[in-house]
């Protein structure tokens, strides 16, 4: 089940994570591909929090966040931006945990059951989409909320200079 909230966050939370990503400070890290290696899809990210622990300073800054989604456990969060394009690029269809280690970016085990929590950062029109079609379009404050288990990808945007999502890999309550 695909769920999709506007306005998932409250205003004092999502507006200083916003000022924080766009101000200049945010350190963001290139690589030259988004899912696999060789996709042509290069990206700028920042990952957070790995195999269940906070690996950068920013996780500080975003904590505020889980009061929301309120999450049993969290497996990754990462920051993603989408530099524009002509036209708008799709990234391959993945599964972000799947307990196969192909690349050392780091691995990560098996987590069943997990959900993913993507929120949107900024207006454009990139989108998220599914395996079956369906496509959550980017909006500022926007969360779309799945199984881990759904093939799902998201695309740069051609309308502003960065697409900005927050991807959250974490654990329900039942």
């Amino acid at each position: 089940m695909i769920e999709v909230y506007d306005n998932f966050l409250p205003e004092e939370v999502f507006t200083p994570i916003k000022e924080y990503i766009f101000g200049g400070q945010m350190p963001w890290y290139y690589s030259s591909n988004s899912v696999k290696k060789g996709d042509n899809c290069p990206q700028f990210s920042h990952m957070c929090y790995a195999n269940c622990i906070p690996i950068s300073d920013v996780f500080e800054r975003i904590k505020p966040v889980f009061a929301t989604l309120n999450p049993i456990g969290i497996n990754r969060v990462k920051f993603n931006a989408t530099s524009r394009t002509p036209k708008i690029v799709k990234k391959p269809l993945h599964i972000d945990i799947t307990g196969q280690c192909e690349s050392p970016d780091p691995p990560y085990p098996n987590v069943p059951n997990y959900h993913i929590c993507v929120i949107y950062f900024n207006d454009n029109n990139g989108y998220t989409y599914f395996e079956d079609g369906q496509k959550i379009e980017s909006k500022e404050n926007r969360a779309v909320i799945f199984e881990g288990d759904l093939l799902h990808a998201g695309t740069s945007c051609s309308d502003a200079d960065l697409r900005v999502v927050l991807n959250i890999d974490y654990s329900k309550w039942l």
